[in-house]
């Protein structure tokens, strides 16, 4: 018996070979694969690849979405946890002891009051986790809270900002960073997508044809 070999790569080719035609959408996943690989025939019957190497291939490929999807979770979270970080603190207050005793501090101790509107700390920055240890020496050291004040006053580094600065500023570092995983990662996400549908059509076509 005589075996007639055929490598095809070209879609133009496989529409002659077996004489079917491909609407757009299996035009342009084909057109992808040919560009960089090619279907081997033997009398008719595709031989290579094997459906086995393309159902490797997809495998890989929705692991890879899977596990970029995990990490557009994580980003999404971190960017949404840094766009809300002062409204979760803003809720938080009502329930943390120590932020009921400032307020009730804040009524009955005149000084305890001007050094808080002195020192330019709203209750936000004071219930930052990012101070949680000013805060807690703030509360109960009269001269902590004497020596803050003068360093905000005075401090160069103080003049048209506050301390609650750096917090905000870390928060905003993280939005923007997650911002850019995200569009990084969505354009990741599209090209495997396109690129599970290039190879469920060619596992459709190694199906059919061998």
């Amino acid at each position: 018996m005589i075996v007639m070999k055929q490598t095809i790569n070209k879609i133009e080719h496989l529409e002659k070979y077996y004489s079917i035609t491909f609407n757009e959408d299996d035009k342009k996943y084909l057109t992808y694969y040919f560009k960089t690989k090619v279907l081997q025939v033997e009398n008719k019957k595709i031989v290579y690849p094997k459906l086995t190497e393309i159902k490797k291939k997809q495998n890989e490929l929705n692991d890879n979405l899977s596990e970029l999807k995990k990490e557009e979770l994580y980003w999404k979270k971190t960017k949404n946890n840094a766009e809300n970080y002062y409204k979760n603190i803003a809720v938080n207050m009502v329930f943390k002891k120590k932020y009921w005793q400032h307020k009730i501090k804040k009524l009955i101790d005149k000084d305890y009051k001007k050094d808080v509107i002195d020192s330019k700390l709203t209750d936000q920055i004071l219930m930052d986790p990012e101070y949680q240890h000013l805060f807690n020496t703030f509360l109960i050291d009269p001269d902590y809270r004497h020596k803050l004040k003068e360093t905000v006053n005075n401090s160069i580094v103080y003049k048209d900002t506050n301390i609650g600065e750096y917090s905000k500023k870390k928060q905003d570092f993280k939005k923007d960073t997650a911002k850019s995983k995200i569009e990084q990662i969505a354009k990741k996400v599209k090209e495997i997508e396109f690129n599970i549908k290039v190879y469920n059509k060619i596992s459709e076509i190694i199906k059919k044809y061998s």
